[in-house]
This record gives structure tokens, C-alpha cells and sequence, in this order.
């Protein structure tokens, strides 16, 4: 008689490698893409950031990351971005020496980050739980849009969540096996977590907090005083780089944690919640949610029945990340209302609690037979089909950021051109002046030149010249917008030059012994 055997720990292991081989496939389909989108804004961000600390030297400004600044060295003390720790920028000057000044190699860091995260996602509860629970753990995590979306953006969510998660699982193996170097990799992953972004001092407090619950005091006291030297060590740095950045840090946590939005206005709290909810049920699928939530219940249900504290790890891992987002997403409004991926840290808990829901599932039916087989397959389909969907989603999740009119499709390699022609025709102290980007978009970037944006009339065309000075003054007109034609008209026909990229009319404006160099 035909016997209808169960998946081995081999079947499992193939399922997770193909899972990462497809999550890798997925972030890298957009590797060499221009900044065109509008999430790529963080790409040209922490590019131009790394940019200038490679130019200027790393130790210029104390290692300090100016974003924002496309003039020449040395880059001002009020250019300086001092809202964050520093390590990020610090990474993506190492990302630049090493594989150049581009789009994709820009990514490749976070690329690199989503990877080890979901391969120690997947070691941690295949250890803990078995294979097939690791295995549907990794497919809940590949298949939330969240992670395949933004887990290639340059920015503080993919390399943070590896530290928070790296350092959980090495305070776990400090609870199993009580070694120094467990420890020791706690204290090492909390101190790149704070160096990284926020969430790391949350995590120590939290820790720190059950040490203190446990009589674990001499870690907890070493967590603590970690964080307070890091503390320290920042404030320290970013005052010696602009003396007023104390007062510039305090003003963002203020801005953060209000209610303005990007317009200048404010929020309510029910647009708030329902601007959260569509963040939420768009980057995670309701399905993953509806199984995250009963696996939560559930091991809340079942606290007290006894458990090996290898498969309560994942749980309780899952647990202290959730806290970690769900602070990080209700403390900074102003930052959860205007980026949706401030929920990034809910990656982990969905990913654990989904799987760990389909494991007890087919736990508890676990007898032989085909009803094993049959809902270990039923996992399985539910599994890709939210993978499938989560793929599926991405097309829908970004738009193009267009520099003429929203209202209008532009090509998709404007912006990069137009910048590229800018930087062939004017000099690098010089000031671009354009009537288009009312929105401020990677443009500077691609530029390398400090651009006035916007400036749509001849009045506020010499304003912007008159602002320049000392510096040079140059501009670049789109001769289709709506004002152009009187901004032309105004203009010396001598200093004017027509110029088309792809297929759009603009015209150079070239001052007389002023901004310009022939291409």
C-alpha cells in the first residue's frame, strides 16, 4: 500500500533556502534603478551623505553626515544632520569605498542587512521551534511587502532591525548557556544598534528591565552604563561638529512626536489612526495580521504551561520587537503619519507569531495520517499564495516623483539627465537656479549642485540670484511651464541656450562671466 511520508527537516531546510534565494531575487529586481521613485528619496539621502564624508574626509565635521549639502568642501556646520546617530553614514562611506558611487551599490548594504536577518530569523526559530516552524517564520517574512519593499532602501530600518534582532538572540543564548561571549555579542549589538538609530536604547531599557526582574544586575548595569556612554559619546560628537545641535536634536524630537504634517498643518489623532491602519494593512497582509494576533493569544494563553526555553525564545523575541515598533510608531507621530515605514519593526513579530500560529495548528493535530499532511500542506498554500500577493502588491506601493507636474507623466530617466546636465554645464560653487521640482526631489543629487527650486517668476528669479551671492548664479527653465514664457522673455536671449532631454524642452540660462563651463 502507497505511503504518504511527512516533509523531512531536509524539505524544510530547501523550502527556507529558496525563500531567501527568492526575498534576495525580489530586493536586487531594482538594484541599478535611478533615485526615481518616491521612496528612493532616502537612497540619494545617505548617498550624497556618504558622498561628502568620502570628499571631505571621514573624521571632517567628527564624522557628522550632511545629507543636504551638493556645494563644495568644506561642508557648513548648519549643513550638518544631527537628528540620528551616526553609524549609518558611517556604513554607507564603507559601502562607497568599496563598490563605488551608485544606485546599486547604495543598496547593497540594506540588501545585505535583510538577508542576515532573515537567515538568523530563520536559524533562530529552526533551532528553537524545528525546521518547519523556521521555514514558515521565513515566509511570513518574505511575504510582507514591508520587507520586500523597503528592505532595499539605504536607511536605518534594515541594518537596525539585524542589530535588535542579533542581540535578542544573543541575550537568549546568555540565558541558555550563561558565557561570557554571549555577553559580551549583547553588549556589541546594543552598542551598533544605538550607534545606529533609536530603537537600541529602547531595547536596553527593556532588557535591562527584565535583568533587573531576573537579579541579573551586574548585565543589566553593564547595558545600562553601554547606553549612557553612547549617550554621551554622541551628544559629545555632534556639539563639537555645530554647537547648536543640541538645540536642533530637541527640536526634531519635538517635531517627531507632534501632529504637523508635511503641508504645515496638523493631524488628528482619527486621521492618525486611519492613515496608520492603511500604512499597516498595505506593507502587511490583513491574513498575516489575523494569524499574528492568534499566535499572540495564544502563547498568552499558554504562558504558564511548561515550555523549553529554547521554543519560548522566538516568542518572547517577537514580544520585545512589537514593543520596540509599537513605541517607535506611537511615540513619533509626525514620523509614523508621514513615513509608512516606521511599522518596519513589526517584521519580525508578525513573522514569528504568523508562524508560530501555523505550527501549533499542525502541532495539535499532529497525529499520523493525512490530516497532519493535509494541513501542513494547507500552511504551506496559505504561505506562497501570501507571498504571491505580497510581490504582487509592489507595483502599487510607489509612484514616480516627478520634478515637472505631478499631474503629468514625465520619462523615468528625467530627473538623473537633467541632473547629469546640469552638472556638465555649471561649475561646482555655483548656484542652479530652476522653475521646476516644487517638491524637492533627488534632482541635487544627480546635479551635484546646489539647486534654488520653484523659482517660477522673473522677480523671484533675481531674488534667488541676489541670494546667491557671493556664489555664481546659473539657471535651467522648463520652457513648457506655465510661466516660462514671460521668465524667457525677461532673460538676455544672448545668455540663453535651448537644450532638450528626452524629448522635454528646457533652456540653459548661461550669465555673461558667470555660471557656466561648455559642456
Amino acid at each position: 500500500m502507497f505511503k504518504i511520508t511527512h516533509p523531512s527537516r531536509r524539505f524544510w531546510q530547501l523550502c527556507a533556502g529558496a525563500l531567501l534565494v527568492l526575498l534576495g531575487w525580489v530586493l536586487c529586481s531594482r538594484l541599478s534603478h535611478p533615485w526615481t521613485y518616491n521612496d528612493d528619496y532616502n537612497g540619494a539621502f545617505w548617498s550624497q551623505a556618504a558622498r561628502n564624508l568620502s570628499r571631505s574626509g571621514f573624521l571632517s565635521n567628527d564624522g557628522v553626515p550632511a545629507p543636504l549639502y551638493f556645494g563644495p568642501p568644506p561642508v557648513p556646520a548648519e549643513a550638518l544632520y544631527v537628528h540620528h546617530p551616526t553609524l549609518l553614514a558611517g556604513m554607507m562611506v564603507l559601502d562607497r569605498t568599496l563598490l563605488g558611487d551608485s544606485e546599486w551599490a547604495a543598496r547593497c548594504l540594506p540588501i545585505f542587512f535583510s538577508l542576515l536577518t532573515a537567515a538568523l530569523l530563520w536559524l533562530l526559530v529552526s533551532i528553537s521551534s524545528g525546521w518547519r516552524a523556521g521555514a514558515f517564520a521565513v515566509a511570513f517574512f518574505v511575504a510582507a511587502p514591508m520587507e520586500l519593499h523597503y528592505g532595499q532602501m539605504p536607511n536605518f530600518e534594515a541594518p537596525e532591525l539585524f542589530f535588535l534582532l542579533a542581540g535578542l538572540c544573543c541575550f537568549h543564548l546568555w540565558r541558555w548557556r550563561r558565557t561570557a561571549g554571549f555577553a559580551i555579542g549583547l553588549l556589541l549589538c546594543c552598542v551598533l544598534a544605538m550607534w545606529t538609530d533609536w530603537q537600541g536604547y529602547l531595547l536596553v531599557v527593556l532588557l535591562a528591565a527584565q535583568l533587573v526582574a531576573e537579579r541579573n544586575v551586574k548585565l543589566a548595569a553593564g547595558l545600562l552604563v553601554a547606553a549612557c556612554l553612547c549617550g554621551f559619546a554622541f551628544l559629545l560628537q555632534i556639539h563639537l561638529a555645530a554647537p547648536g545641535a543640541w538645540r536642533e536634536l530637541l527640536h526634531a524630537f519635538r517635531e517627531r512626536s507632534g501632529h504637523g504634517d508635511l503641508s504645515g498643518g496638523t493631524f488628528t489623532a482619527a486621521q492618525w489612526l486611519h492613515t496608520e491602519y492603511g500604512y499597516l494593512t498595505t506593507l502587511f497582509h490583513p491574513v498575516a495580521w489575523l494569524l499574528a494576533g492568534t499566535g499572540a493569544v495564544i502563547a498568552f494563553l499558554e504562558r504558564r504551561r511548561p515550555r523549553p526555553a529554547r521554543e519560548a525564545a522566538p516568542l518572547h523575541i517577537g514580544a520585545v520587537l512589537f514593543v520596540i515598533g509599537a513605541f517607535y510608531v506611537c511615540a513619533l507621530r509626525n514620523q509614523s503619519y508621514i513615513h509608512d515605514f516606521a511599522g518596519f519593526y513589526f517584521l519580525i513579530p508578525v513573522a514569528v507569531f504568523s508562524g508560530f500560529s501555523i505550527e501549533w495548528t499542525i502541532r495539535k493535530i499532529e497525529t499520523r495520517g493525512y490530516r497532519t499532511l493535509a494541513a501542513t500542506l494547507a500552511g504551506c498554500a496559505l504561505a506562497a499564495a501570501l507571498i504571491w500577493s505580497g510581490i504582487r502588491r509592489l507595483d502599487g506601493i510607489d509612484t514616480q516623483f516627478c520634478i515637472l507636474d505631478d499631474d503629468q507623466s514625465e520619462p523615468p530617466t528625467l530627473m538623473p539627465d537633467v541632473g547629469r546636465l546640469i552638472d556638465r554645464t555649471f561649475p561646482p560653487d555655483a548656484v542652479v537656479i530652476c522653475n521646476f521640482d516644487p517638491y524637492y526631489s533627488p534632482l541635487p543629487f544627480y546635479a551635484r549642485r546646489v539647486l534654488a527650486n520653484d523659482t517660477l517668476t522673473y522677480a523671484d528669479w533675481q531674488r534667488a540670484v541676489s541670494d546667491a551671492l557671493p556664489q555664481s548664479a546659473g539657471g535651467i527653465v522648463w520652457a513648457a511651464a506655465p510661466d516660462a514664457a514671460d521668465l524667457l522673455r525677461r532673460l538676455p536671449a544672448t545668455e540663453t541656450r535651448p537644450v532638450t532631454v528626452d524629448g522635454i524642452p528646457f533652456v540653459l540660462w548661461l550669465p555673461r562671466g558667470g555660471a557656466s563651463r561648455e559642456p
